[in-house]
């Protein structure tokens, strides 16, 4: 039975490092969006300036809709990356070191198998 019990313990901390890798990558996935946003908006900032600048025309407040866009994108980004490095996914670092110490006692109690 202890047996079973560790093994349980086992895939269900296989099933949480699954969840965390999952959360990572979403979360990685946005960033890279958020990232093509600031980009193309960038983009439309220069193109922006450029006509006014090749028509000789005076700069106005327009641009502010694209500086803003870009700063709520910038603020998702260090939200995510937060998240990412604060490691919120419900295991804390001590919780996933105890559970690797199950896992490698219980790899070093096993036998050596015969073949």
């Amino acid at each position: 039975m202890e047996l079973f019990d560790k093994v349980n313990e086992l895939a269900k901390t296989a099933v949480s490092r699954t969840g965390e890798v999952l959360e990572d990558t979403r979360l990685k996935t946005q960033i890279l969006n958020d990232e093509k946003s600031i980009r193309e908006l960038q983009a439309k900032i220069g193109a922006y300036y450029y006509k006014k600048f090749a028509a000789g025309e005076a700069l106005d407040e327009e641009i502010l809709e694209f500086c803003t866009a870009i700063s709520v994108h910038l603020a998702n980004i260090d939200e995510k990356k937060a998240a990412l490095n604060a490691g919120k996914h419900g295991v804390s670092e001590k919780e996933t070191s105890k559970k690797d110490d199950i896992f490698d006692a219980e790899l070093n109690d096993k036998e050596e198998l015969p073949y």
